[in-house]
Order: structure tokens, then sequence, then C-alpha cells
């Protein structure tokens, strides 16, 4: 009976490990997989923003990354739609954008993910409006990234960005004449 006991004991103990390494692998898993999908949702769903925002076009893309109560009440994407944009005097021909993850956290068993993330756009190419060419100046206006707090939400088996808190305003450098860069340091 002793050895029928101990026996059991090392199948159990073995059964027991097994699957806490087994929970743990399955865990890490999809919290590689959610934070993949929340990282291709964070870089390409924050750029199109950004495209939206200089170009005025394509808006309607937004819906694949951004939750419809966001893009209602983002006030940089009303502003650019309506017109009263910064860049709205300019024709967008292309621009460099930067996104950086500093923070991303999603337990696999919940529906929401937190992630601090930073935002740059150093280089934006266009041209004046040539309505507007005596009326506006020749240098584009520099973009004012940021850092973020994200808050998004799976929905449908989709992640979608439902909250964005800028914390830190961060301005580009400009360009001297000699084409060196100045630093803009905003407090």
């Amino acid at each position: 009976m002793l050895y029928f006991r101990r026996l059991i004991w090392f199948i159990a103990s073995r059964m027991l490990l097994v699957c806490v390494l087994l929970g743990m692998l399955v865990c890490g898993f999809f919290m590689a997989m959610n934070g993949a999908n929340i990282y291709v949702v964070l870089n390409e769903g924050m750029e199109k923003r950004v495209d939206v925002i200089l170009t005025r076009q394509q808006a309607e893309e937004l819906n694949k990354y951004f939750h419809a109560d966001f893009l209602i009440a983002d006030a940089a994407l009303e502003g650019a739609l309506n017109g009263n944009s910064a860049y709205s005097d300019y024709i967008i021909t292309g621009f460099e954008y930067d996104l950086t993850i500093e923070k991303l956290w999603a337990w696999p068993w919940d529906d929401y993910a937190n992630c601090t993330v930073v935002e740059r756009v150093p280089a934006i190419t266009g041209s004046v409006i040539s309505s507007r060419r005596n009326e506006v100046s020749e240098r584009i206006p520099r973009w004012q990234g940021g850092r973020y707090d994200i808050t998004l939400v799976k929905a449908g088996g989709q992640w979608k960005i439902v909250g964005m808190q800028q914390k830190t305003v961060l301005v580009e450098p400009e360009e001297n004449n000699d084409g060196l860069e100045t630093e803009v340091l905003v407090q």
C-alpha cells in the first residue's frame, strides 16, 4: 500500500507540474497574441489618424482602428475634417511617422488594454494651396506630438482604440536656414 501511495503521489505531482506549465504557456501565448494585435492596431491606427488630419482623405478607414465614440469626440480629427486645422491651407504629399510604445499590458482574460506611447512626426512635406499662397507661410506647421495614455477594448475579436489622453506635448525641432535643427522645448 505504501508503494501504491507513493506512485499515486508521484504521478499526481508530475501531472500538476505539467498542468501548471501548460497553463503558463497558454497564458503567455495569449498575452503575446494580444500584444501583437494591439501593436499593429496602435501603429497603423495612429499613423492613419495623422494621415487623415494632414490630408483630410480616407477618414472612413479610421473605423478599422478606432471606436466610433472616440472618433466623434476627437477634437483634432473634427478640426481637420471641418477645415479648422493648421494644415487645411496646405497640400500634404508625405510625412515621416514614428510611434514608440513605452508600456503595453493586456491580460489574456481581459477585454481591455492600457498602453503608453510616444508619437512623433519629424518631417512633413507639401505645399501651400495656390489660392492661399499670399496669405499663409510657405513653411508647413510642425506636428505637435506627445506622450499618450491609450485605452483599447476588444469587441467582436478586434482591438479598437477607445480613449487617448495626452500626458506630454512634444514639438518637433525647427530647421535653420543653414539646414541645422534647433530644438523647441515645451514644459
